[in-house]
Parts: C-alpha cells; sequence; structure tokens
C-alpha cells in the first residue's frame, strides 16, 4: 500500500497530526524565537540558572505524570463508551496527581538546601509553577478521548499570550526571574483553560476519594513511571550532574543546544505520537494485523522525516548560533555532536510507544521499562565521566550513545513483538 493508501486509510489520524503539527509548529515557533533572544540577553552563566531548573523541573513534572500519559489513556481509551469507569479512573488519576504533587514541592525545597545547587534555588522556586500547571492540564483524558488537538490549541493559546512579554520585561542578565517566571506562567494559563474546558464539556465526573482506585491506579502507571523516570536520567539530570560537576556556564551551552534539537524532534513526533497511540492502542484489540501494519508505515515515516532534520541540524546549527553573542560559539559544536538525536529520538519513540506498548501486553510494558534502566544506568556513568573532562561537549557525547542504544533496543524488540504477533495470527 502507497502513501495514498496510507492516508485513505487513517484520514482522521493523518487530518489530526497535519493539524497538531501545525499547531505544534506555531507553538515551538514562539519559544524558538524567544530562546535566542534569552541566550543573548542573559548569557550563558545566567541562562544557565534557567537551563538547571528547567531540567529539575521536569523532574516534577515527571513524578507528577507518573505514566499516566500511557496507562490511563490506554484505559481511558478502551473506556470511552463507559461513562462510569471514565469518572473513576479520571478521578484516581487526578487525586493521585496532586498527591505526587505535595511530594514534588518537598523535592525541590530539599534541593534549594543543596550547597551546589543554592545558587539555583530562586530558579526554581519559581519554575514550580510550571509543575503545578502541568497537574491541571489532563493530557491523559484529552489524549484517551481522542481529543488531543485541543491540548495543542490550549499550549497554543497560553505560549503565543504569554511567552512575547519576554521581549518587554527581559531586557537585563539580572531579569533571570522574570525570564523564569513567564516560562512558568505558560503552563498555569495552559491548565487554567484546560480546566475550564473539561468543565464546559461535562466529559468526566471528579468523584469523592477513593484511596483504592487511587492505588491501583498509581500501581498500573508504575512500571512506565520506572520506564520515563530513567528516560529522564539522560534528558534531564544531564543538565543536573553537569551543573554539579562543572558551572552555570557549560550548563547554559549545553542545555540551550538539548532544547533547540527536541524542539524540532517534538514539534513533528509529539502530534505522531499523540494523536496515533490510542488508536493503535484500540487496533491492536481488534486488528492486530492492522495494528502492525500501521506501526512498520510510521517507523519507516519517523526515520524519513527524522533524517531530515539531523542534516539540517548537523549543517544549520552553528550558522545559528554564529548570530548570537561570542560567548555562545562553543553551541555549534555541542549542535553537530548531537545531531544525530533527532533520528534517533524518533524511530526509538515510535518503536518503544507503538511497537511494544500500544501493540503490546503486560511483558513488552517490561521490556520497555527494563530499556530505560538499562539505558539509565549507562547514562549516569557516560555523563558523570565524560562531564568531567569534557563539560558539555562530554555531556553531549553521551547523550547521543544512550538515546542510539535506546533506539537500536527499541526497534529490535518492537519488532521482534510484532513479528511474532504475526506468526502466532498465522498458527
Amino acid at each position: 500500500m502507497g502513501v495514498k493508501g496510507f492516508i485513505k486509510d487513517n484520514s482522521h489520524e493523518v487530518k489530526d497530526v497535519l493539524y497538531l503539527v501545525i499547531l505544534q509548529g506555531l507553538t515551538y515557533v514562539v519559544p524558538l524565537l524567544v530562546l535566542p533572544y534569552l541566550m543573548e540577553t542573559l548569557g550563558p552563566e545566567k541562562y544557565g540558572y534557567i537551563g538547571f531548573s528547567v531540567a529539575a523541573i521536569q523532574y516534577m513534572m515527571l513524578i507528577v505524570d507518573f505514566g499516566f500519559n500511557q496507562s490511563a489513556t490506554k484505559r481511558i481509551a478502551l473506556a470511552k463508551d463507559n461513562q462510569e469507569e471514565l469518572n473513576k479512573i479520571f478521578s484516581a488519576t487526578v487525586y493521585a496527581k496532586l498527591f505526587l504533587l505535595t511530594i514534588c514541592f518537598a523535592i525541590v525545597v530539599a534541593l534549594s538546601f543543596v550547597p551546589q545547587f543554592k545558587v539555583y534555588s530562586s530558579t526554581l522556586y519559581v519554575m514550580f509553577l510550571t509543575v503545578v500547571g502541568q497537574a491541571f492540564l489532563f493530557v491523559f483524558l484529552f489524549q484517551g478521548l481522542g481529543q488531543i488537538k485541543w491540548i495543542s490549541i490550549i499550549n497554543a493559546i497560553a505560549k503565543i499570550s504569554i511567552l512575547p512579554f519576554t521581549f518587554l520585561i527581559v531586557k537585563h542578565e539580572d531579569d533571570y526571574l522574570l525570564a523564569a517566571l513567564i516560562q512558568s506562567m505558560v503552563s498555569v494559563v495552559a491548565a487554567v483553560i484546560s480546566l475550564i474546558m473539561v468543565y464546559k464539556k461535562h466529559w468526566v465526573k471528579l468523584l469523592p476519594i477513593n484511596t483504592a482506585l487511587i492505588k491501583n491506579e498509581i500501581k498500573e502507571s508504575f512500571p512506565l513511571f520506572i520506564s520515563t523516570a530513567a528516560t529522564s536520567m539522560y534528558t534531564a539530570l544531564f543538565a543536573i550532574i553537569l551543573g554539579y560537576i562543572s558551572n552555570p556556564y557549560e550548563v547554559g551551552i549545553y542545555t540551550s543546544s538539548d532544547r533547540l534539537i527536541r524542539a524540532l524532534c517534538y514539534m513533528l513526533m509529539v502530534p505522531v505520537l499523540q494523536v496515533f497511540y490510542p488508536y493503535i492502542s484500540r487496533l491492536a484489540v481488534t486488528n492486530k494485523e492492522d495494528a502492525i501494519q500501521l506501526f512498520n508505515k510510521l517507523l519507516i515515516f519517523s526515520f524519513a522525516s527524522m533524517s531530515i532534520f539531523s542534516i539540517l541540524t548537523f549543517f544549520g546549527g552553528p550558522y545559528a548560533i554564529s548570530f548570537l553573542r561570542e560567548d555562545f560559539k562553543d553551541s555549534g559544536i555541542i549542535l553537530q555532536i548531537m545531531s544525530i538525536l533527532p533520528v534517533a529520538i524518533g524511530i526509538g519513540g515510535v518503536a518503544g510507544q507503538f511497537g511494544l506498548l500500544a501493540i503490546g501486553g503486560q511483558k513488552e510494558k517490561i521490556i520497555f521499562r527494563n530499556i530505560y534502566v538499562i539505558a539509565a544506568v549507562v547514562a549516569l556513568i557516560s555523563v558523570t565521566i565524560l562531564s568531567i573532562y569534557l563539560g558539555a561537549e562530554g555531556a553531549a557525547i553521551a547523550i547521543v550513545i544512550v538515546e542510539s542504544m535506546v533506539c537500536v533496543l527499541m526497534c529490535i524488540y518492537a519488532l521482534k513483538t510484532t513479528s511474532q504477533l504475526q506468526k502466532n495470527a498465522l498458527t
């Protein structure tokens, strides 16, 4: 089946992906415009304060999400026509998020007392508002109900209305706290809009607290939380380790490059993952053969599209950096080292999310988790050693090693899983 056949058979999902790509492009264009301005205005050191805090806050967001965006999303997609079950899943997940939010704040307070991190403490507290917003964004609900395009619309509204204030308010290096506050308010505004929409649409009803349901929701999500926690070992933790070992300058040039590359990746891959994950999850129950065929096509698509981004990053990254202030010149080298990441992230994401989680069962969920646990160990060792000797360049080399390893392992096990399922269907 060619491209036309693929589009015809999946017209609704393809339209949603295109719609989300446009919206994601819009929501990423504004931050990408703001990023060079912040780098230029704040300089590597003060931008390093924000970069470190963003990395730490990503961990808090990870704890609040706790894998619900996979586990609760899949369960909501399967219980789409059962209002009572939807209310139970939604309520248990919301209460679990509130409990986890409290734990997150305690962690931020503890971090502020670590001597090496005291310089970042003010930024950490300001950016904790991002975690509060994340707790009430309800991505799992929108995605499970097939309404994920609204999340992109909400994020677009929040970013377009809030982030431009950066150009009006942030004028000097000492305005880094204002820059952090503006970024945090994007999440808060998005959460408020999300709450209003869920209330107006009457999709679900918040039930009284049920401890048993909350425990079950956490139990269901725990393997996926371990997976995503391990993933963050080589994303957010890299900046934290670099901040502990090195200095804000090294953190600044590493995190600016990392954010630029991931923005390019997520602009396309996030819509694909968000739209097709619940669809393939349902399809895997009714027609596994069709689900596997769709997965294979998306794997090829991710390789082709991400290869273009990798080439653009390698050749265009240093040129773009040349327009910034002189003390950011080292970021060009970092970008070239990390230019393979779009391919690794794209293929690994599709193989893991679709081939293992959406199509596979409990066994594949454990494999998914174990791959990231192994990657976390490799990441922790490699980034620590390489950062000591090479600083930001060492961290960039380490992230390439780990992301490439994850990509290869995800593909091996995803293809093995789908191949086995096809054999079982023939016998």
